[in-house]
C-alpha cells in the first residue's frame, strides 16, 4: 500500500491537525483561518477519492460499498458547511465539531486500515501506479487551479466544485 495512497494518508494527517487546532485556538482570526483551511483541505480530499478511488471501490466491492463511501463525505461535507456557518465557540458550534471530529477519526481509520489495504490487494502493480501518478496530477492541477483567480461571473475551481458539483 506504501506509495500509491500517500497523497490521502498524508491528507488524513493534516486534516487531523486542523481540526484538532480549531478546538484550541484561542484567536478569533486564526480560528477563522483555520477553519477556512480545513474546508479548503476537506473538499480537495474528497475529490480525490470521490474522481479516483470510489470509481475501484465500485468496481472491487461494489457499487453499493462507493455510495456509502461518497455518503459518509456528504456528511462530512455538510457539517463543515453547518461549522462554517454557526458562531466560533458557540454550543451548537462546539457540538458540530465533536461530530465533525468523531467522523473524520472513523474515515480515516476505516480507510488506512481497511478500505486502502484492501484496494492495495485487488489491484495490481500497474493499476497502483496508475493511480499514484493519477492523485499527484488531479491535486496539483486542483490546487493550481484554486489559485488563480477566476473569471468574472465565476468562482475558484475548488469553490466551483463545491461538493458535489
Amino acid at each position: 500500500m506504501v506509495g500509491s495512497f500517500d497523497i490521502l494518508v498524508e491528507q488524513h494527517r493534516a486534516l487531523e491537525a486542523l481540526l484538532e487546532g480549531l478546538d484550541t485556538e484561542p484567536d478569533d482570526d486564526d480560528l477563522r483561518s483555520r477553519q477556512e483551511d480545513l474546508a479548503r483541505l476537506l473538499r480537495l480530499h474528497s475529490r480525490l477519492e470521490e474522481r479516483h478511488i470510489y470509481p475501484l471501490v465500485a468496481r472491487v466491492e461494489g457499487r453499493g460499498r462507493a455510495r456509502e463511501e461518497a455518503e459518509d463525505h456528504l456528511t462530512l461535507r455538510e457539517l463543515m458547511e453547518e461549522l462554517q456557518e454557526l458562531t466560533p465557540r458557540g454550543e451548537d458550534w462546539q457540538a458540530r465539531l465533536f461530530t465533525l471530529q468523531d467522523l473524520l477519526v472513523a474515515h480515516v481509520q476505516a480507510s488506512e486500515h481497511l478500505l486502502l489495504p484492501r484496494l492495495a490487494t485487488a489491484l495490481d502493480s500497474e493499476e497502483l501506479e496508475t493511480l499514484e501518478h493519477d492523485l499527484a496530477l488531479t491535486c496539483e492541477e486542483l490546487l493550481e487551479r484554486s489559485q488563480r483567480t477566476p473569471a468574472p461571473g465565476q468562482g475558484a475551481l475548488l469553490e466551483a466544485l463545491h461538493w458535489d458539483a
